[in-house]
């Protein structure tokens, strides 16, 4: 007989606990010291913007920095491209540090500083999505909001429903989820010593470092917690991975992906101001004429981008 959504819920809780007790990671945008909460607001946004698609070891290497650079949110929402994006250097992805420095805008222009304190609100903030409205609200001021990503979405769809496809896809909705993540939040605060942000982050660290995505390391989850697990009757599979081809081009007999030429484009223009044939020597190992219309099509999205301007020839940030 299957296990009640309710007892796997306080068992999983429970457990949650314990082990996040034991291995709760010590990240710097974590257990933020200070008093004034719009200030933390500020940088949680920061950590889960430099989060999306850059690996934690990463970011904790370069946070620090960027948020002395941009101590407060008015100080980000006044740099220009050229100061966000040489600050950004070695996170990638660049058109994030634009997206972060509008919404810090239109958090200044519209909110006169200051964070909202709904779901509802902070998603009308262009570059603010639910996820990360949910986060600012549980690790900035410990809110309690269910919200879901990778880490969330893959424990819950376990936890419930049984593994993923094998293709990694799943057969379940967050719709569907986003409910059950609030199941576990209800319980887990009935246990003394809990907080919204300590949940939060129990939940992401277990996510990342026992429940991942392709090598669940089934061994080690705490035995109650495997009673949880295992009462829907399926095991946790190793998921395979899907290969999608990004674009990009041969270079010098090598694959690179666009997104890394990109990134290496801008890298040449945080140091100075550069032709396209410049910039083409400069990053294509086996420059030459004949790769002058494709080099193009990149710096000419690059611009579309608002990630570089061309003033008469000459390529800047």
């Amino acid at each position: 007989m299957d296990m009640k959504r309710e007892d796997r819920a306080r068992i999983f809780s429970a457990e949650l606990w314990l082990w996040f007790q034991k291995n709760k990671r010590t990240l710097p945008w974590r257990d933020l010291t200070e008093k004034d909460d719009n200030r933390r607001a500020y940088l949680v946004f920061v950590s889960e913007i430099m989060l999306q698609q850059t690996q934690v070891s990463r970011v904790i290497e370069l946070y620090q920095k960027f948020v002395r650079t941009f101590p407060h949110i008015k100080d980000l929402a006044a740099a220009s491209n050229a100061d966000i994006l040489r600050a950004w250097k070695g996170l990638g992805y660049n058109s994030r540090a634009l997206r972060l420095r509008d919404a810090a805008r239109l958090v200044v222009q519209e909110h006169a500083g200051q964070f909202p304190r709904t779901v509802a609100e902070l998603v009308r903030i262009k570059g603010i999505g639910e996820y990360t409205a949910g986060a600012i609200l549980n690790f900035a001021f410990d809110v309690p909001t269910p919200c879901i990503d990778v880490n969330i979405r893959r424990i819950m769809h376990r936890l419930f429903f049984g593994p993923e496809n094998d293709d990694g896809t799943w057969h379940r909705s967050d719709t569907e989820l986003l409910p059950l993540v609030a199941l576990i939040q209800n319980k887990a605060l009935m246990l003394p010593g809990w907080s919204a942000k300590d949940v939060l982050g129990a939940l992401m660290d277990f996510g990342s470092s026992l429940c991942t995505k392709n090598s669940p390391k089934w061994d080690e989850f705490p035995d109650g917690m495997k009673t949880a697990f295992s009462a829907f009757g399926s095991t946790i599979v190793r998921v395979q991975k899907v290969n999608n081809k990004e674009p990009g081009r041969i270079i010098a007999g090598t694959f690179v992906p666009e997104r890394i030429l990109r990134g290496r484009i801008i890298d040449v223009l945080r140091k100075k101001k550069a032709t396209k044939a410049e910039i083409g020597r400069t990053v294509i190992t086996d420059w030459s004429k004949k790769r002058d219309a494709w080099l193009q099509k990149v710096l000419t999205k690059l611009e579309k981008d608002s990630l570089l301007t061309c003033t008469k020839g000459t390529y800047h940030l």
